[in-house]
């Protein structure tokens, strides 16, 4: 068996595995739901899983209490955007690979790189998407639409996940770039939640560290911070001027927010991003917080974060 071969399987097993473990109903409206007949025959071990699956680009399946959350869902093959990006690698598996999912963190929908075709399609099908204002008005009801500090219940049949929007900058400090620029991150807690740092397309120090000094004040320590890096860049906009994490930036959040974990991002499959994992590891390695990333390689496989 060629290594082709055995990392299509690897990725199959992966999807696999996902359809396995993301059972279970979410409502974001407090009232709680009875579990499918996919979730029923659950072991109490599914309930503590906390786990990541990096999908391509910011798409990622987070196992977290019991539930299932994806982020910023992308699942278009390699295409050239009217916006002018493009998208250079297909995910690593597709939509049919899933499995239930309880709800979506949405950054933002405006840009191809954190929501393409595909992934539009994929939340009509998803029962709660956490999102920005803008995207509310933009993609309709669906959306539930949280301004930052806002929190908002996700509930099972065995947890309870608070979700808490969180302050984000599409850009360099002391910019406003309008309705474009509006992006969201997350901070995902609880009883019995790790608490996650979601960043979205972020790209302040500054603003990440007021997070963070914030949910350390009102929460609690982070347990895990799941960071936009890739520094992403496009001529038409600031000069070109990073409009997410550089790989040092998100070395110093990382040093600054101190997390348990944290899980890379954002780097990979789209021309936009101007770093790849290499340089953030260098950069993670500078700042002596490299022994908290998590590799994510190879894109479809299951890693544990406990």
């Amino acid at each position: 068996m060629n290594r082709s071969t055995l990392f299509r399987a690897a990725v199959a097993a992966a999807g696999v595995s996902l359809l396995a473990a993301c059972g279970g109903n979410a409502s974001a409206d407090g009232e709680e739901k009875k579990p499918s007949s996919s979730s029923a025959g659950s072991t109490p071990s599914a309930a503590d899983a906390f786990t990541v699956t990096h999908v391509g680009g910011p798409t990622a399946v987070l196992e977290i209490a019991g539930q299932c959350i994806l982020i910023d869902p992308t699942f278009d093959t390699p295409k050239k955007y009217k916006s002018g990006m493009s998208k250079t690698k297909g995910p690593a598996f597709g939509p049919e690979k899933l499995g239930k999912i309880d709800a979506v963190l949405l950054s933002h929908d405006q840009h191809d790189d954190n929501l393409d075709g595909k992934g539009r399609e994929v939340l009509k099908d998803i029962p709660v998407v956490f999102s920005t204002p803008g995207a509310h008005k933009r993609l309709g009801d669906h959306i539930t639409p949280m301004k930052s500090w806002e929190e908002r219940e996700l509930k099972s049949s065995g947890s309870t996940i608070k979700v808490t929007a969180v302050p984000a900058l599409h850009g360099p400090d002391g910019v406003d770039r309008g309705a474009d620029g509006e992006v969201t991150g997350f901070v995902l807690s609880g009883k019995g939640v790790p608490t996650t740092y979601v960043s979205g397309d972020n790209a302040s120090v500054k603003v990440a560290k007021q997070v963070g000094d914030r949910i350390k004040k009102d929460i609690g320590a982070i347990d895990t911070a799941i960071l936009f890096a890739g520094a992403a860049r496009t001529p038409a906009i600031l000069d070109n001027a990073p409009l997410t994490l550089t790989s040092k930036n998100a070395a110093l959040v990382a040093k600054d927010l101190n997390p348990r974990k944290v899980v890379p991002i954002h780097t990979d499959s789209w021309d936009i991003y101007s770093e790849d994992i290499k340089s953030l590891v260098n950069a993670f390695k500078e700042q002596g917080v490299d022994d908290k990333l998590v590799d994510l390689e190879p894109a479809g496989e299951k890693k544990n974060l406990s």
